[in-house]
Protein backbone atom coordinates (compact mmCIF):
# COMPACT_ATOMS: atom_id res chain seq x y z
CA UNK A 1 0.00 0.00 0.00
CA UNK A 2 1.31 3.29 -0.87
CA UNK A 3 1.55 6.22 1.00
CA UNK A 4 -1.48 7.79 -0.59
CA UNK A 5 -3.38 4.89 -0.40
CA UNK A 6 -2.84 4.75 4.03
CA UNK A 7 -3.75 8.56 3.72
CA UNK A 8 -6.88 7.87 1.50
CA UNK A 9 -8.18 4.63 4.05
CA UNK A 10 -7.88 6.45 6.70
CA UNK A 11 -9.52 9.74 5.41
CA UNK A 12 -12.75 7.50 3.92
CA UNK A 13 -12.96 5.49 6.78
CA UNK A 14 -13.60 8.77 9.23
CA UNK A 15 -15.41 10.67 5.92
CA UNK A 16 -17.86 7.25 5.36
CA UNK A 17 -18.53 6.25 8.87
CA UNK A 18 -19.26 9.84 9.95
CA UNK A 19 -22.73 9.79 9.62
CA UNK A 20 -23.58 6.75 11.57
CA UNK A 21 -21.26 6.88 14.39
CA UNK A 22 -22.79 10.22 15.06
CA UNK A 23 -26.12 9.22 15.30
CA UNK A 24 -24.97 6.50 17.33
CA UNK A 25 -23.08 9.33 19.88
CA UNK A 26 -26.41 10.67 19.96
CA UNK A 27 -28.17 7.97 20.69
CA UNK A 28 -26.00 6.59 24.09
CA UNK A 29 -26.26 10.73 24.56
CA UNK A 30 -22.70 11.54 24.73
CA UNK A 31 -23.14 15.23 24.71
CA UNK A 32 -21.08 18.46 25.28
CA UNK A 33 -21.25 19.96 28.02
CA UNK A 34 -19.54 23.50 28.08
CA UNK A 35 -17.51 25.04 30.78
CA UNK A 36 -18.42 27.90 33.10
CA UNK A 37 -15.06 29.95 31.69
CA UNK A 38 -15.91 29.70 28.13
CA UNK A 39 -17.21 32.35 25.80
CA UNK A 40 -21.21 32.83 26.10
CA UNK A 41 -21.20 32.31 22.21
CA UNK A 42 -20.11 28.52 23.19
CA UNK A 43 -23.63 28.01 25.18
CA UNK A 44 -25.25 26.81 21.37
CA UNK A 45 -22.71 24.20 20.82
CA UNK A 46 -24.59 22.60 24.39
CA UNK A 47 -25.50 19.14 23.44
CA UNK A 48 -23.43 18.52 20.46
CA UNK A 49 -22.25 14.93 20.38
CA UNK A 50 -19.28 13.67 21.58
CA UNK A 51 -16.51 11.47 21.59
CA UNK A 52 -15.84 11.79 18.04
CA UNK A 53 -12.35 10.64 18.11
CA UNK A 54 -13.67 7.41 18.03
CA UNK A 55 -13.61 7.89 14.44
CA UNK A 56 -10.20 9.17 14.59
CA UNK A 57 -9.12 5.59 16.41
CA UNK A 58 -10.92 3.97 13.79
CA UNK A 59 -9.33 6.03 10.68
CA UNK A 60 -6.24 5.29 12.18
CA UNK A 61 -7.02 1.41 12.87
CA UNK A 62 -8.09 1.15 8.78
CA UNK A 63 -4.86 2.35 7.95
CA UNK A 64 -2.71 0.03 10.01
CA UNK A 65 -4.96 -2.81 8.36
CA UNK A 66 -4.32 -1.38 4.85
CA UNK A 67 -0.75 -0.41 4.89
CA UNK A 68 1.22 -2.17 8.18
CA UNK A 69 1.66 -5.51 7.02
CA UNK A 70 3.43 -4.48 3.72
CA UNK A 71 5.69 -2.93 6.12
CA UNK A 72 6.87 -6.03 8.33
CA UNK A 73 9.69 -3.88 9.70
CA UNK A 74 7.66 -1.19 10.81
CA UNK A 75 4.37 -2.99 12.11
CA UNK A 76 5.62 -2.98 15.60
CA UNK A 77 6.80 0.42 16.34
CA UNK A 78 3.43 1.49 14.41
CA UNK A 79 1.34 -0.85 16.91
CA UNK A 80 3.43 0.24 20.23
CA UNK A 81 2.74 4.28 18.97
CA UNK A 82 -1.18 2.99 18.03
CA UNK A 83 -1.49 1.04 20.91
CA UNK A 84 -0.19 3.90 23.71
CA UNK A 85 -2.27 6.26 21.83
CA UNK A 86 -5.28 4.33 23.04
CA UNK A 87 -4.88 3.90 26.17
CA UNK A 88 -5.03 8.09 25.98
CA UNK A 89 -8.32 7.55 24.28
CA UNK A 90 -9.43 5.13 26.69
CA UNK A 91 -8.32 8.20 29.65
CA UNK A 92 -10.47 10.71 26.90
CA UNK A 93 -13.14 8.05 26.69
CA UNK A 94 -13.64 7.39 31.27
CA UNK A 95 -13.10 11.61 31.38
CA UNK A 96 -16.09 12.15 28.60
CA UNK A 97 -18.28 9.67 29.48
CA UNK A 98 -18.30 6.78 31.53
CA UNK A 99 -17.64 9.86 34.95
CA UNK A 100 -20.67 11.55 33.95
CA UNK A 101 -22.74 8.22 33.76
CA UNK A 102 -20.86 6.43 36.92
CA UNK A 103 -21.11 9.41 39.10
CA UNK A 104 -23.02 12.61 37.55
CA UNK A 105 -19.96 14.77 37.35
CA UNK A 106 -18.64 16.96 34.39
CA UNK A 107 -15.36 14.70 34.06
CA UNK A 108 -12.08 13.07 35.77
CA UNK A 109 -10.68 15.64 38.29
CA UNK A 110 -7.85 17.09 36.75
CA UNK A 111 -5.07 15.40 39.39
CA UNK A 112 -6.60 12.15 38.92
CA UNK A 113 -6.28 13.04 35.12
CA UNK A 114 -3.13 13.98 35.19
CA UNK A 115 -1.87 10.65 37.29
CA UNK A 116 -3.10 8.60 34.44
CA UNK A 117 -2.11 10.30 32.02
CA UNK A 118 1.77 9.65 33.62
CA UNK A 119 1.26 6.28 34.08
CA UNK A 120 0.08 5.62 30.33
CA UNK A 121 3.01 7.55 29.47
CA UNK A 122 5.64 5.80 31.48
CA UNK A 123 4.56 2.85 30.44
CA UNK A 124 4.13 3.67 26.37
CA UNK A 125 7.11 5.33 26.69
CA UNK A 126 9.14 2.55 27.85
CA UNK A 127 8.07 -0.16 25.80
CA UNK A 128 8.78 2.38 22.94
CA UNK A 129 11.67 2.55 24.11
CA UNK A 130 12.32 -1.37 24.15
CA UNK A 131 10.67 -1.35 20.23
CA UNK A 132 13.34 1.08 19.51
CA UNK A 133 16.42 -0.72 21.10
CA UNK A 134 15.76 -4.13 19.70
CA UNK A 135 15.53 -6.17 22.69
CA UNK A 136 14.23 -9.13 22.62
CA UNK A 137 11.08 -8.33 24.70
CA UNK A 138 9.64 -6.49 21.89
CA UNK A 139 12.29 -7.48 19.15
CA UNK A 140 10.19 -9.60 17.57
CA UNK A 141 6.28 -10.04 17.35
CA UNK A 142 4.66 -12.80 15.24
CA UNK A 143 8.64 -12.97 13.94
CA UNK A 144 7.82 -9.01 12.80
CA UNK A 145 10.99 -7.33 13.28
CA UNK A 146 10.91 -4.44 15.58
CA UNK A 147 12.83 -1.87 13.45
CA UNK A 148 15.15 -0.95 16.20
CA UNK A 149 18.36 -0.75 14.44
CA UNK A 150 18.38 3.13 14.22
CA UNK A 151 18.03 3.37 17.84
CA UNK A 152 20.86 6.15 19.47
CA UNK A 153 19.40 7.81 22.29
CA UNK A 154 20.25 4.73 25.32
CA UNK A 155 17.72 3.96 27.59
CA UNK A 156 17.95 5.43 31.26
CA UNK A 157 16.02 7.21 33.94
CA UNK A 158 16.52 10.69 32.84
CA UNK A 159 15.76 9.82 29.13
CA UNK A 160 12.37 7.85 30.38
CA UNK A 161 11.54 11.22 32.65
CA UNK A 162 12.31 13.34 29.67
CA UNK A 163 9.97 10.75 27.36
CA UNK A 164 7.05 10.84 29.69
CA UNK A 165 7.35 14.87 30.11
CA UNK A 166 7.46 15.37 26.30
CA UNK A 167 4.43 13.01 26.01
CA UNK A 168 2.09 14.37 28.48
CA UNK A 169 3.55 17.84 27.59
CA UNK A 170 1.93 17.18 24.24
CA UNK A 171 -1.49 15.36 25.07
CA UNK A 172 -2.62 18.55 27.86
CA UNK A 173 -1.42 20.79 24.90
CA UNK A 174 -3.89 19.04 21.88
CA UNK A 175 -6.65 19.00 24.71
CA UNK A 176 -6.25 22.29 25.46
CA UNK A 177 -6.37 23.13 21.74
CA UNK A 178 -9.25 21.20 20.87
CA UNK A 179 -12.25 24.54 21.70
CA UNK A 180 -12.74 25.37 18.70
CA UNK A 181 -14.88 23.53 15.67
CA UNK A 182 -11.88 22.11 13.58
CA UNK A 183 -9.31 23.66 15.53
CA UNK A 184 -6.90 20.78 16.66
CA UNK A 185 -8.16 18.32 13.60
CA UNK A 186 -7.11 20.78 10.83
CA UNK A 187 -3.61 21.95 12.88
CA UNK A 188 -3.23 18.10 13.58
CA UNK A 189 -3.35 17.31 10.10
CA UNK A 190 -0.74 19.58 9.37
CA UNK A 191 1.48 19.04 12.08
CA UNK A 192 1.61 15.16 11.22
CA UNK A 193 1.93 15.96 7.39
CA UNK A 194 5.30 17.86 8.60
CA UNK A 195 6.75 15.19 11.36
CA UNK A 196 6.15 12.65 8.00
CA UNK A 197 8.15 15.16 5.82
CA UNK A 198 11.28 15.19 7.60
CA UNK A 199 10.98 11.68 9.67
CA UNK A 200 10.44 9.38 6.65
CA UNK A 201 13.98 8.66 6.82
CA UNK A 202 13.76 6.75 9.62
CA UNK A 203 11.95 4.02 8.76
CA UNK A 204 8.56 2.87 7.49
CA UNK A 205 6.98 3.07 10.75
CA UNK A 206 6.64 6.90 9.79
CA UNK A 207 3.57 5.85 7.88
CA UNK A 208 1.63 6.48 11.28
CA UNK A 209 1.93 10.16 10.81
CA UNK A 210 -0.06 9.86 7.12
CA UNK A 211 -2.79 7.90 8.96
CA UNK A 212 -3.59 10.12 11.82
CA UNK A 213 -3.31 13.04 8.91
CA UNK A 214 -5.50 11.07 6.58
CA UNK A 215 -8.03 10.72 9.66
CA UNK A 216 -7.89 14.07 10.61
CA UNK A 217 -8.60 15.56 7.17
CA UNK A 218 -11.51 12.96 7.09
CA UNK A 219 -13.19 13.91 10.17
CA UNK A 220 -13.06 17.63 9.43
CA UNK A 221 -15.55 17.06 7.21
CA UNK A 222 -18.15 16.30 10.30
CA UNK A 223 -16.25 19.00 12.31
CA UNK A 224 -15.19 22.09 10.63
CA UNK A 225 -17.74 24.90 11.53
CA UNK A 226 -20.50 24.64 12.68
CA UNK A 227 -19.34 21.12 13.84
CA UNK A 228 -21.71 17.81 14.10
CA UNK A 229 -19.54 16.33 16.41
CA UNK A 230 -16.79 17.02 18.65
CA UNK A 231 -13.67 14.77 19.56
CA UNK A 232 -13.86 15.23 22.97
CA UNK A 233 -10.78 13.99 25.57
CA UNK A 234 -11.17 11.00 23.46
CA UNK A 235 -9.80 12.27 20.76
CA UNK A 236 -7.68 14.92 21.70
CA UNK A 237 -6.10 12.70 24.36
CA UNK A 238 -5.56 10.20 21.06
CA UNK A 239 -3.62 12.55 18.72
CA UNK A 240 -1.76 14.48 21.46
CA UNK A 241 -0.27 11.08 22.43
CA UNK A 242 0.23 10.27 18.28
CA UNK A 243 2.17 12.80 18.40
CA UNK A 244 4.37 12.71 21.26
CA UNK A 245 4.93 9.28 20.96
CA UNK A 246 5.84 9.10 16.90
CA UNK A 247 8.11 12.11 17.39
CA UNK A 248 9.90 10.70 20.43
CA UNK A 249 10.59 7.40 18.48
CA UNK A 250 12.16 9.95 15.61
CA UNK A 251 14.47 11.86 18.70
CA UNK A 252 15.23 7.97 19.87
CA UNK A 253 16.59 7.18 16.39
CA UNK A 254 17.85 11.12 15.76
CA UNK A 255 18.68 12.86 19.57
CA UNK A 256 20.02 15.97 17.73
CA UNK A 257 19.34 18.99 19.56
CA UNK A 258 17.61 20.65 15.77
CA UNK A 259 15.58 17.65 15.94
CA UNK A 260 13.98 18.86 19.34
CA UNK A 261 13.58 22.02 17.70
CA UNK A 262 12.01 20.78 14.23
CA UNK A 263 9.13 18.77 16.08
CA UNK A 264 8.78 21.87 18.71
CA UNK A 265 7.62 24.18 15.49
CA UNK A 266 5.73 21.66 14.13
CA UNK A 267 3.68 21.72 17.21
CA UNK A 268 3.96 25.37 17.66
CA UNK A 269 0.43 26.58 18.09
CA UNK A 270 -0.29 23.40 20.50
CA UNK A 271 2.38 24.52 22.65
CA UNK A 272 1.11 28.44 22.61
CA UNK A 273 -2.15 27.21 23.58
CA UNK A 274 -1.00 25.56 26.73
CA UNK A 275 1.99 28.44 27.42
CA UNK A 276 -0.83 30.61 27.53
CA UNK A 277 -2.80 28.48 30.25
CA UNK A 278 0.65 28.33 32.25
CA UNK A 279 1.59 31.98 31.73
CA UNK A 280 -2.21 33.11 32.61
CA UNK A 281 -2.27 31.00 35.80
CA UNK A 282 1.15 32.15 37.18
CA UNK A 283 0.35 35.90 36.48
CA UNK A 284 -3.02 35.57 38.37
CA UNK A 285 -0.95 33.98 41.15
CA UNK A 286 1.88 36.01 41.32
CA UNK A 287 0.75 39.57 40.57
CA UNK A 288 -2.68 39.62 42.77
CA UNK A 289 -4.93 38.53 40.06
CA UNK A 290 -3.64 40.45 37.67
CA UNK A 291 -4.27 38.57 33.82
CA UNK A 292 -2.38 39.10 30.67
CA UNK A 293 -4.88 37.49 28.22
CA UNK A 294 -8.80 38.36 28.60
CA UNK A 295 -9.31 34.43 28.79
CA UNK A 296 -6.86 30.85 28.00
CA UNK A 297 -6.34 28.87 26.24
CA UNK A 298 -5.35 31.92 24.36
CA UNK A 299 -7.77 30.82 20.98
CA UNK A 300 -10.73 32.33 23.76
CA UNK A 301 -8.69 35.51 23.95
CA UNK A 302 -8.89 36.04 20.21
CA UNK A 303 -12.96 35.03 20.98
CA UNK A 304 -13.14 38.11 23.15
CA UNK A 305 -11.63 40.28 20.93
CA UNK A 306 -14.80 39.99 18.74
CA UNK A 307 -12.69 37.52 16.07
CA UNK A 308 -15.15 35.24 14.09
CA UNK A 309 -14.25 31.30 14.99
CA UNK A 310 -13.86 30.28 11.46
CA UNK A 311 -11.41 33.51 11.12
CA UNK A 312 -9.22 32.30 14.31
CA UNK A 313 -9.51 28.51 12.98
CA UNK A 314 -8.39 29.57 9.71
CA UNK A 315 -5.62 32.07 10.73
CA UNK A 316 -4.08 29.43 13.57
CA UNK A 317 -3.74 27.13 10.58
CA UNK A 318 -1.93 29.09 8.61
CA UNK A 319 0.15 29.69 11.56
CA UNK A 320 0.41 26.13 11.96
CA UNK A 321 1.25 25.66 7.93
CA UNK A 322 4.12 28.10 8.16
CA UNK A 323 5.48 26.64 11.44
CA UNK A 324 5.42 23.33 9.72
CA UNK A 325 7.47 24.49 6.83
CA UNK A 326 9.95 26.28 9.29
CA UNK A 327 10.49 23.17 11.17
CA UNK A 328 11.28 21.36 7.64
CA UNK A 329 13.78 23.65 7.37
CA UNK A 330 14.99 23.40 11.03
CA UNK A 331 15.15 19.78 10.35
CA UNK A 332 17.73 19.87 7.29
CA UNK A 333 20.43 21.75 9.23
Amino acid sequence: MSEAGVFLGAALTTLLLGKPVIGWLAGIKARQTIYAYAPETHRAKEGTPTMGGLLLILGVAVGLALGGWQARDALVPMLVIFSGAAWFALIGLVDDYWIRRWTGQRGLEWKQKLALQLAAAGVSVYVLWLAASGTPSTGSLFGIASGGEGARLPLSALSLAVGVLWVVGWVNAFNLTDGLDGLAAGLTALAMGGVYAISSGHGGWTLYALMVAGACVGYLWWNVYPARVFMGDTGSMFLGASFGLLTLRSLIHAPEAHWWGAFTLMGLVFAAEILSVVVQLSSVKLRGGRRIFRATPIHHHFELLGWAEPTIVMRFWLVGAIAAACGVVVSRW
